[in-house]
């Protein structure tokens, strides 16, 4: 039996996906413009969620492209039972014919982001030697340096793509470094951005004429999303607004709509009563200014809880004794975390202490009765939002961002995945067009990439 849980609701997601929709929907509308695609990111197994369960819900939910860093990863896709193109963000150079990733490669599946010349022609000629068309995305630096090339590199990548009889121009994209923080420079990287599409779209326009299918154009990650319909492009990339988060980042009711889908939970294995001036933990960074009682909950830094919550971390005490919910079926709804939580509140109790490889020590001295026995469950990341164990604040407490804090929480078995459908109502529709029309902070100063109607 693992020493804690992590609960990942589909419903969330389903109405985290809905709800990004909307946005974009709206914004399209306000811009006169076409559909705008959605592609989810699942790097890293969807954040240390479960990337083949998470795709294939989101491949239900019909959204364009599912984002991978690696090979490795997308290989982690390909036997899955969806259909969705896998997009791999790394700089890739080869493929053998034995890899599991070559059937998604001869159905058109497996899409590779074009960073250098040297990477084209290496892959020009792989799709040769193995008789097949690869859909390339070109990446253009504007100012995040993190892959990619700069605009001259980019418009001969673009019109190798065009030109290559087994290349296929499939996406033009950039990467904003900062846009919830740095206006300024999001509006920069925009700038550059629009003005090279402007360039390469006679390129673009010839390939269509051609009989090659329209190129997406995208920029935007979940914070840039959010925070303007002009940089939607017509294409965006969602990585924890999947989940519910990144919302915190970025301003207007478009931000607001999101459903956080991530609790982590955990039990009470001993129950230790002290005397006032008693040291807690290694180093005794803290003393009992009363006598007090001290709960052990068997989760540390080895689980992913990061020693930077030592004495600043806040846990849950939910009332209810820690048990073992199933895994959901395809179809069959069971017991929520928002149901379970619904049922009562509970009280919070501060991390004491140094945060230990396995455990963590939380004072429960004010705990009402019952919530801080032996076998009670404590919820370590809880869903409310405005709670001081939400993923943001503990992210926020511990010096880190929500990205990170996510990623190093411990596979299974040390730490179990469950996935529940909690069946809960879509979140309403918000007055988006109105937060359209007035705009987010970055709105205000970007005029955001041409590229709407590009091919």
């Amino acid at each position: 039996m693992s020493t804690s849980r992590l609960e990942i609701d589909l419903s969330a997601v389903e109405a985290n996906v809905a709800h990004i929709r909307r946005v974009l929907a709206a914004g399209a509308e306000a811009a006169g413009g076409g559909r705008v695609g959605l592609c989810a990111v699942i790097k890293q197994d969807a954040y240390g969620l479960g990337a083949p369960r998470v795709a294939k819900k989101l491949a239900a939910m019909g959204v364009d492209l599912l984002a991978v860093y690696s090979l490795e990863e997308a290989r982690a896709l390909a036997e899955a039972p969806i259909k969705t193109p896998v997009l791999v963000l790394m700089p890739i150079y080869g493929l053998e014919r034995n890899d599991p990733l070559y059937r998604l490669a001869v159905g058109g599946r497996l899409h590779l982001v074009l960073h250098s010349r040297k990477q084209a022609m290496e892959l020009t000629s792989l799709a040769a030697r193995i008789g097949l068309q690869l859909p390339v995305h070109v990446q253009l630096d504007t100012g995040m340096t993190r892959g990619g090339s700069l605009p001259d590199e980019a418009t001969e990548l673009v019109k190798l793509a065009c030109q290559s009889p087994r290349l296929v121009l499939a996406g033009v994209m950039t990467h904003f470094s900062n846009p919830g923080g740095d206006e300024v420079f999001t509006r920069e990287q925009a700038r550059l951005f629009k003005g090279w599409i402007e360039g390469i779209k006679p390129l673009l326009t010839q390939a269509r004429t051609a009989g090659k299918q329209p190129t997406l154009v995208h920029a935007a990650n979940t914070v840039a999303a959010l925070c303007s319909t002009n940089l939607h492009a017509t294409c965006v990339r969602i990585g924890q607004g999947l989940f519910g988060y990144g919302g915190e980042e970025a301003d207007g009711a478009a931000a607001g709509g999101l459903v956080p889908a991530v609790r982590w939970v955990s039990r009470i294995v001993h129950v230790h009563d002290v005397p006032a001036g008693w040291p807690v933990g290694y180093c005794r960074t803290w003393h009992a200014r009363r006598a007090s009682r001290i709960a052990v909950v068997p989760v540390g830094y080895a689980n992913g809880y990061p020693l930077g919550l030592s004495n600043r971390g806040v846990v849950r005490l939910t009332g209810r004794p820690y048990d073992h919910t199933r895994t959901a079926g395809p179809h069959e709804p069971i017991t929520s975390h928002q149901e379970r939580t619904a049922q009562g509140q509970g009280s919070f109790a501060p991390v004491v202490g140094r945060v230990s490889m396995d455990q963590i020590t939380v004072d429960v001295t004010d705990a009402a009765p019952g919530q801080a026995e032996v076998g009670a469950e404590v919820e370590l990341i809880g869903v409310q939002r405005e709670a001081p164990n939400s993923l943001p604040s503990l992210a926020d407490q511990a010096g880190t961002i929500v990205h990170e804090l996510l990623c190093r929480i411990a596979p299974a078995p040390s730490v179990e995945r469950t996935y529940v459908m909690s069946g809960s109502a879509m979140v309403g529709e918000p007055a988006l067009k109105a937060a359209i029309s007035a705009a987010g902070s970055v709105a205000a100063v970007v005029s955001g990439p041409a590229g709407r109607a590009v091919g």
